[in-house]
């Protein structure tokens, strides 16, 4: 059981004592898709249950809608929320939620690009306590004409509603998903780019072909899948329909190693000029208030658990089979030798590799001998990030038992990488982490060479 925490004399509370933690929303949309998203977390006396949810339709400051419970994981299309968490503290309890339902919040802002309004949200108790919340959200005009300010029609996605888009149970499911395996489908995630400029000759930003688009964790961190902002392509059109969207594929958060929790899914339109240049008008996946956020997904909380104290290993690097790589090698094995230094037998334990700026993993697996018989190759199945630069293996059969007096059994692992042909030449590493929780570390450094 959790301990809770006593605050220090003088110390701010945290929102979700006093008020709601806006863990994240539907922050920015065209005025196409008026839609209210929205997950939140409060701290409340143990037993204390939420009575009622009600949310501003208008943007008028008043929380004026209500929202009717539906059980966790539906996904519906109406004025609705659910509990998708509840965690027992040692004096309170801990209920994160998800709120949905239409917005009235679609008035033309010209002359200027968008309109700013306040979403009150009011969570009654069964107390008779009332916490509240007021994000802004940016709502966009869905249409632009070539004498408009400078602004007006800058790019944006579609946040997704109903049934419009597809996916299962509906085209919103994406937004507070619910996943207690870590697993996210490949319907989950839609990506509608919209430019309004698309095609208009002699004007600024007239063109989008890609955005970029990152998972991010609600304590900051993002996801092992998108370490950065990852780019995807996609076709910028200028009418309402859905036919050109894309979805992401089905993303293992737990296979990845990531942490239990919430995460926000951001994207960052593009566009360019005429010239091929980057348009002004796009938005910087550098600034994460540039950001649209169009999804969610809750990855329920397990556990951590202690490391074991009996579990210890050493990360041996050896040099790279023939030498040192130049820039564009294909196929370089970095191994890592294991030599288990604990008081008991390692098992199979999930290993995730890294790599530097410039080197890239080749496959979804790791490839491994062992002392047993050097010359018989075995794999493990893994998982890349989006970017290539982790590899995630959940479940690696070391078999390692521990060394010894007279004995020394080993296990050499050595994932295939790339170099890529922008890479810097100058020293680099490859990292290793071993266990969950780890229980060893290292890296194989060398050197990148520049082409002769």
């Amino acid at each position: 059981m959790s301990t809770a925490e006593t605050p220090r004399a003088g110390a701010p509370l945290a929102p979700e004592t006093t008020g709601i933690r806006t863990l994240g929303y539907a922050n920015r949309f065209s005025t196409w898709d008026s839609e209210f998203r929205y997950d939140g977390r409060i701290r409340v006396p143990m037993g204390v249950k939420i009575k009622q949810v009600a949310y501003s339709y208008t943007g008028s400051g008043t929380a004026d809608t209500g929202a009717g419970e539906v059980k966790r994981g539906q996904g519906g299309t109406g004025q609705e929320y659910e509990v998708i968490d509840l965690t027992f503290l040692e004096d309170a309890d801990l209920i994160t939620f998800t709120l949905r339902g239409d917005l009235n919040v679609d008035k033309d802002a010209r002359p200027a690009f968008a309109r700013t309004y306040p979403i009150r949200v009011d969570v009654t108790l069964d107390n008779g306590d009332v916490r509240t919340a007021t994000p802004e959200v940016e709502v966009l005009n869905g249409a632009w004409q070539k004498s408009d300010p400078e602004k007006v029609g800058r790019p944006f996605v579609r946040l997704p509603y109903d049934n419009n888009w597809g996916g299962k149970p509906n085209s919103q499911a994406g937004f507070g998903h619910v996943s207690d395996n870590g697993r996210i489908p490949d319907d989950k995630f839609i990506i509608d780019l919209v430019n309004l400029r698309e095609g208009e000759q002699g004007v600024p930003s007239n063109h989008s072909d890609h955005v970029y688009y990152q998972l991010v964790h609600e304590d900051g961190t993002p996801s092992r899948y998108t370490p950065t902002p990852q780019l995807q392509k996609a076709e910028g059109h200028k009418g309402s329909g859905t036919d050109r969207k894309v979805t992401l594929p089905a993303i293992d958060l737990r296979a990845l190693g990531d942490k239990p929790g919430y995460y926000r899914f951001l994207v960052w339109p593009q566009s360019v000029n005429p010239d091929g240049s980057p348009s002004s008008l796009r938005w910087d996946p550098a600034k994460p208030g540039d950001a649209f956020q169009i999804g969610s997904v809750y990855y329920r909380y397990r556990a951590t658990a202690a490391v074991d104290p009996e579990l210890r290993a050493t990360v041996e690097a050896r040099p790279l089979h023939g030498g040192d790589p130049v820039v564009g090698k294909q196929w370089v094995y970095p191994p890592f030798v294991l030599h288990n230094t604990g008081q008991r037998r390692i098992g199979t334990v999930p290993v995730v590799f890294t790599a530097p700026e410039g080197m890239r993993f080749r496959e979804d697996q790791v490839t491994f001998t062992r002392w047993t018989d050097e010359g018989r190759e075995e794999t493990a199945v893994g998982v890349r990030s989006a970017d290539r630069r982790t590899l995630t293996c959940p479940a690696v059969p070391l078999d390692l038992e521990p060394s010894g007096p007279g004995r020394n059994p080993w296990v050499s692992l050595y994932p295939a990488m790339d170099v890529e042909t922008t890479a810097v030449p100058g020293p680099t590493q490859v990292g290793i982490q071993v266990g969950d929780p780890i229980f060893a570390t290292g890296h194989n450094a060398f050197r990148i060479l520049p082409r002769p």
